[in-house]
């Protein structure tokens, strides 16, 4: 198959809206945290459903400020799952605290509520990956039996929903990401939302250099906080999500109609859940996954695999008392990590193809064409 044109596995839909309001704030002269983060807070938040939004600088920011204003301290235990972005984890060791994980369900990719073990853990982040939701009421019901905290990692998320619930407001907290590849983007940034006052109130003093007044420092804070050019773009990518959202559910709707076929598997969707497709991901035969991708790349189908290993299987989780690769590993000792089977049976059979609101029908089209050509000549 020729190449037609290069189609990016995910791409920001950004457009003169979005300049437009940029460059009402360069003219204002006031670019440092002020009125359009209020604003994109509060609006945020009555999106989400919370009472509270509290902007940051990045998703990995709003991870670290949450779980510290939720009590993560040193030497704690908090749990996430085997099959996410780093961050989910690094951001509990960079509390000091000793990171956990939990397998996943083999159809929604998300943490198995019935394998969590969260014996002596303080927080459990379940991961609404792919921005198809986690299985909240269970995870819930247990966090509360254990006296465990729940923080959504809801990075991949934004729009969608658990049972009529937007994720980002079951849990004692969640975060959100607004990097560039994100369903809406800020150009880079992230949210928490809560209902919780006390926990909103730490995360805005610790993203501000922990200050609850100018100059007036109550503890240790952090520059982690968002500009008004991140809101500016945030408010109009806000009033966009449900549209942009739409577009990827009817882009999905084609895959899978057209994609169920012999050689993948299609993804699943639960029955209570409303997906937010921020990834399409497939799944085939170990041995033919990387030549599948290959493949799609050479046709300019830019497919690509997904984390390359469960996260407690990165060298960087296995050495956590090792000083040269964690500034805090004074506060570690050897970490054994339990094997989790169907995460690892993930990291070598998955892989996603192109899904964003920037595609034509022609680049559907594309796609589909190709995966079916590709699978034809690997057969």
């Amino acid at each position: 198959m020729t190449v037609k044109k290069v189609i990016p596995i995910s791409k920001p839909f950004l457009g003169k809206e979005e300049l437009n309001e940029i460059e009402k704030v360069l003219e204002s002269g006031m670019l440092a945290q002020g009125e359009k983060v209020r604003e994109f807070e509060q609006k945020f938040a009555d999106y989400i459903g919370t009472k509270h939004a509290v902007a940051v600088s990045n998703g990995t920011a709003a991870l670290h400020i949450a779980l510290i204003a939720m009590g993560l301290r040193p030497r704690d235990q908090a749990l996430t799952s085997a099959f996410t972005f780093f961050s989910s984890a690094s951001t509990i060791v960079l509390c000091g605290a000793v990171p956990r994980f939990s397998d996943v369900d083999e159809r929604t990719m998300n943490i198995d509520p019935e394998k969590m073990n969260l014996n002596k853990c303080k927080i459990v982040i379940p991961v609404h990956l792919h921005g198809h939701p986690a299985d909240m009421d269970p995870i819930m019901e247990k966090a509360r039996k254990e006296g465990a905290l729940v923080l959504e990692d809801a990075a991949q998320a934004h729009g969608a929903e658990y049972r009529g619930r937007k994720v980002g407001s079951m849990g004692d907290a969640a975060i959100f990401s607004f990097y560039p590849t994100k369903n809406m983007t800020t150009g880079e940034g992230g949210m928490i939302t809560t209902n919780d006052e006390e926990i909103a109130e730490k995360a805005r003093i610790l993203r501000d250099q922990g200050q609850k007044s100018k100059y007036i420092h109550w503890g240790i804070g952090f520059n982690y906080r968002m500009t008004e050019i991140n809101a500016a773009i945030g408010l109009v990518q806000l009033r966009k999500l449900d549209s942009m959202n739409k577009r990827r559910e009817t882009i999905a709707r084609i895959y899978s109609e057209e994609l169920n076929i012999r050689g993948i598997r299609i993804p699943y969707v639960a029955p209570w859940a409303k997906h937010a497709w921020h990834l399409y991901p497939l799944m085939t035969d170990a041995r033919k996954r990387d030549e599948i991708v290959d493949r799609l790349n050479a046709v300019g189908v830019m497919a690509r695999k997904p984390y390359p290993m469960p996260v407690q299987e990165q060298e960087a989780m296995k050495m956590l008392n090792d000083p040269e690769r964690n500034y805090l590993a004074v506060l570690f000792d050897k970490v054994e990590f339990e094997r989790t089977p169907v995460a690892e049976k993930l990291t070598k059979e998955v892989f996603y193809i192109p899904i964003h609101p920037s595609m034509s029908d022609e680049d559907v089209n594309y796609v589909v064409d190709s995966v079916k050509s590709v699978l034809k000549q690997i057969s």
